[in-house]
């Protein structure tokens, strides 16, 4: 009987471990790998018109990553490095409005450094496509005015790209030969980038691409699919990211993930604005600290796991509970 107050604080330890695993559970790290990044330009067609696109790529490499500093945001990567072996799962990333293909570098080399290459394209109406029309600002509230004609050109640079990147799959010459895993295909973007990939994934049915077979929807702007759009339409498994301070986007958020068929998840970030999937989140930190705190490791962890789990076929325990520093989170 003297011995039982020993085990006491052991035993609220353990209670108290497994509290905190239930309240906020974590992601199940694969073996890290490092994050290689480089910035081209390539010339393709996704239209009519040729030009060249300066497209951002972040993807894994077993060469050491340094500190790295893109214009001002502070990273972790390997310029230039060469793609680890083997086939990598490829994400194609589509920016907001005005926006650019390294808007989110946080979540790219996070995605990176968990065997993902992404691709990001600068789309027309970036601020960074160079000799262009200034762009006409969209009205985001006219919902009439949006048809599937409307920034059908975000389509075709994905679709673009995508067709390049699997060429080069098969291109000996190509620093990508023989590194994508061509039957996983994902796609993810921010604001209008949210609409150009759920357009793909079928909410306009003319823009529907089945290649890509997980759909990560960042404060999307879906308004714009009620003229003649369908959330009912998309087949891939989606997951849609809000914020509570995000009040032109995500207050239309949930009446889309319940037209949406299984598996789908939404998750809703405290005290976060529209802006909280950008590089203004990683402001004055570096991305890696970005990614290990906060919205930017509830961000970076939700959307690796969305991946691991639709892309790769792992099953990721962390889709299946909320963490008690969301919001909200659904899944069905």
């Amino acid at each position: 009987m003297k011995t039982a107050p020993r085990l006491l604080p052991a035993l609220l330890l353990c209670i108290s471990a497994a509290a905190l695993a239930e309240s906020s559970p974590v992601r199940e790290k694969p073996t890290p790998v490092n994050a290689g990044y480089r910035k081209v330009e390539i010339a393709y067609t996704p239209d009519a018109q040729a030009r060249k696109h300066t497209v951002y790529f972040w993807y894994p490499t077993a060469q050491e990553a340094k500190p790295f500093d893109y214009h001002g945001q502070q990273g972790v990567a390997a310029e230039n490095a060469p793609l680890a072996p083997g086939r990598h799962p490829l994400v194609l990333f589509s920016h907001g409005f005005l926006g650019s293909g390294d808007q989110a570098i946080f979540l790219t080399e996070a995605l990176a450094r968990a065997g993902y290459i992404v691709a990001a394209v600068n789309h027309n109406d970036s601020m960074q496509t160079k000799d262009k029309q200034p762009a006409t600002p969209p009205r985001f509230a006219d919902v009439k005015s949006w048809d599937d004609k409307k920034f059908s050109d975000r389509r075709d640079d994905i679709e673009g790209l995508t067709d390049y990147l699997l060429a080069a799959d098969q291109d000996k010459a190509s620093d990508f030969f023989e590194h994508i895993d061509r039957a996983k295909l994902g796609l993810a973007g921010h604001s209008l980038g949210g609409y150009t990939v759920l357009g793909l994934a079928g909410a306009w049915p003319s823009w529907k691409d089945e290649r890509y077979k997980a759909v990560l929807a960042l404060s999307p702007y879906v308004i714009g699919f009620a003229n003649g759009g369908s959330a009912e339409s998309l087949k891939a498994p989606v997951m849609l990211q809000g914020g509570t301070l995000d009040f032109g986007i995500t207050p239309f958020l949930p009446k889309v993930y319940e037209k949406l068929g299984s598996p789908a998840y939404y998750l809703v970030l405290k005290g976060a604005t529209h802006f909280a999937w950008t590089n203004l989140l990683s402001k004055d930190q570096t991305t890696v600290a970005c990614a290990e705190s906060g919205n930017g490791r509830l961000i970076v962890d939700y959307s690796v796991a969305f991946f691991d789990q639709h892309l790769r076929g792992k099953p990721a325990k962390l889709l299946k509970a909320k963490d008690s520093e969301l919001q909200s989170y659904e899944h069905k």
